[in-house]
């Protein structure tokens, strides 16, 4: 429902309970709901199959980079009706409000980097629709998503520009059984209603999944006294499909279409006083597809394209006068192609890749050409998982791309890993590499004058890539079959950060590679499991931020972060009770003429319990932000909110 409900990631058994998975699973559909297979409240590592931590399936406690699951198991207990929610808990992980009126949405920080060095994935695929760097995460619906994979720390070895602070991988849902049908209906404070549905249907050669839904809500101001709101009223609705033909046992043909409208309406207060009543009508359009040709040896040849349009039309209409009325279109077109070559020899397992991007950006405010941008970029990636050692099993993991871009030229990433099992109780992980962001068409072309105030912003086509160096080292130990504990340490330093230069008194305002940071922490974790009635997970995170041009902290980041997860289940009366709490400590923000403005430390708890009351039928309540945490200005969390609904599954 509210966007500070959200769940967190389940640790799973330790390794030694789990077989080597087959060389032919890990070279599979990575769609297919096998978390679905096992038992309710386990989470295991050997049915849950990831994709994103070297970009070809394997088995979860088998990567050689850290990688954090939130399976369909724990989105359906947790209730979350979007991503925004599904993550908002998860250790390390930080969910950031948008601008103007609460239409920029909901953004990510991962390890203490902003959402513009996130990369948001679709089943491998770049997501599109940036709006000041944020892809606002509310927009992708819960019912089409089987499990969601969060990569932290540079990754712009597989997936290139954006991947500075780690990865964001929604895998959506296949069909595992002849029929599926879901119906999910919930309406709660806020007149807030979210109705969603889903079909399955597979036979021998092929299975096909439809999906939609629809979700609205009043929005939120938490300050009468001013004109700007917190959150937008308005709706969304979603459709989307999914098919997968098996004509022979090594072929494989995957299509997908998925198209989604949104009607938000809030109010913005410019300088100057102006005030807006804002309107933001998106449409996005996706659809791909993704022949495969797997082999004996084993080896697998994968080609995907895909084509997303991302349309959103602002209409601003000025309050009292129409001279400032104004209407921003922003159409971003992105077609993605890539191929990629996985082959296993010996004790290595070889990926090769080429990815091919074009994208098209057309808004007013890209100044000559009509308002009409666009890119290219080649890219070729290889990586080798080496595996090597008898009483230390170790995994060594090199890899490089190279991004050329027409705007800027070429870039190189290498990345490192290492994993280490010196014992079934303990594994070591740990990697170094280099990311990088492109500038976006914004920060290389924008011409806004803001007549309200008497400034200009330009952009600068002569900018250069955001470069960070950075790494994560990590240590998982087994104590007890029923108890995982986890330590793990970050550091990145970023360099030819891009920021708005204000330094002209003229008001002659332009983007400059001029910032320069850095984030470095600890993430301390621990699980407890009571068979399948009683679940405990706790996390700790300290983030140290630093900017290097200022000497002063990043702005909105807490030092300190804790979660606390509880989940019961009493055996035989089909009951389930989830509590989970995020506390925050205080954040800096940098008020006018860079005054330091500190906020209090604050906790967010949420309760959700639902009932089975029948074979195909559960019904649920819950309450988000029971404390009421949150101010207008600096922390605008959705308030205090009750919700109740029916869950129809066969």
């Amino acid at each position: 429902m509210a966007a500070a409900r959200s769940v967190s990631a389940t640790p799973a058994a330790p390794d030694d309970e789990l077989p080597e998975p087959p060389a032919e699973e890990a070279i599979g559909d990575e769609n297919r709901d096998d978390a679905a297979a096992g038992e309710p409240g386990e989470h295991d590592e050997e049915r849950t199959i990831v994709v994103t931590a070297s970009r070809t399936e394997e088995s979860l406690g088998d990567t050689a980079v850290v990688t954090e699951v939130v399976t369909r198991e724990q989105i359906e207990a947790s209730g979350a009706e979007n991503v925004a929610e599904i993550l908002e808990e998860q250790p390390g992980i930080q969910i950031t409000p948008g601008a103007r009126g609460g239409a920029g949405g909901l953004g990510i920080r991962l390890l203490g980097l902003d959402p513009q060095h996130t990369l948001i994935l679709v089943d491998g695929l770049r997501a599109t629709g940036r709006l000041n760097g944020v892809i606002d995460l509310t927009r992708f619906n819960s019912e089409g998503i089987r499990q969601v994979e969060v990569v932290k720390g540079p990754a712009s070895v597989l997936y290139g520009s954006d991947a500075m602070g780690g990865v964001v991988n929604l895998i959506t849902r296949d069909v595992d059984r002849p029929l599926m049908a879901e119906v999910h209906a919930a309406y709660g404070s806020l007149n807030t209603l979210d109705t969603s549905g889903m079909v399955g249907v597979r036979r021998k050669i092929w299975r096909s999944r439809l999906s939609g839904g629809f979700h609205r809500s009043d929005g939120y101001d938490l300050d009468p006294s001013t004109a700007t709101t917190n959150a937008p009223s308005g709706y969304s609705a979603n459709v989307g499909h999914r098919t997968v033909i098996e004509p022979r046992g090594d072929v494989r043909i995957t299509a997908t279409t998925d198209y989604q409208q949104r009607d938000l309406q809030g109010v913005i207060e410019e300088g100057g006083g102006a005030v807006f009543d804002r309107r933001n009508f998106t449409r996005i359009l996706g659809a791909s597809l993704t022949p495969e040709i797997l082999w004996d040896a084993p080896a697998r040849l994968r080609m995907r394209l895909h084509y997303t349009r991302f349309d959103d039309n602002a209409l601003l209409d000025q309050r009292g006068d129409d001279d400032l009325d104004r209407l921003e279109r922003t159409k971003d077109q992105l077609l993605q192609a890539v191929a990629q070559y996985d082959h296993r020899i010996g004790g290595h397992s070889l990926s090769a890749g080429v990815e091919g991007l074009v994208e098209l950006l057309e808004t007013p405010r890209l100044g000559e050409d009509a308002g009409r941008r666009n890119r290219e970029r080649v890219a070729l990636y290889l990586q080798d998982e080496w595996r090597f050692g008898r009483e230390v099993e170790a995994r060594l993991v090199p890899g490089v791309r190279v991004d050329v871009d027409s705007l800027f030229g070429a870039y190189a990433m290498p990345r490192l890993a290492l994993r280490l099992d010196p014992d079934p109780k303990w594994t070591f992980r740990a990697s170094y590499g280099r990311g990088f962001r492109a500038p976006s068409f914004r920060e290389m072309f924008l011409d806004f004058p803001n007549a309200a105030v008497g400034y200009v912003i330009r952009g600068d086509p002569n900018l250069e890539p955001e470069v960070s160096w950075g790494g994560l080292g990590g240590i998982e130990w087994r104590p007890l079959p029923f108890l995982d504990l986890g330590a793990a340490a970050f550091h990145n330093r970023v360099r030819n950060l891009i920021i708005i230069d204000t330094s002209d008194a003229m008001g002659n305002w332009k983007y400059s590679n001029v910032g320069a940071a850095k984030t470095q922490g600890i993430e301390l974790s621990a699980q407890l499991r009571a068979k399948r009635i009683l679940q405990l997970a706790g996390a700790y995170t300290l983030t140290d931020t630093r900017d290097l041009i200022l000497d002063k902290a990043l702005p909105g980041r807490s030092l300190h972060q804790g979660s606390l997860v509880v989940s019961v289940k009493p055996p035989r009366i089909g009951t389930q009770i989830n509590l989970r709490t995020k506390l925050f400590g205080r954040q800096l923000y940098y008020g006018e003429a860079l005054d330091d403005v500190m906020t209090d430390p604050f906790a967010t708890v949420d309760l959700r319990i639902s009932q089975k009351i029948w074979r195909y039928f559960d019904a649920f309540v819950g309450v988000d932000n029971i404390l009421g945490a949150g101010d207008a200005r600096y922390i605008p969390l959705t308030p205090r909110s009750f919700y109740g609904g029916l869950n129809a599954r066969y």
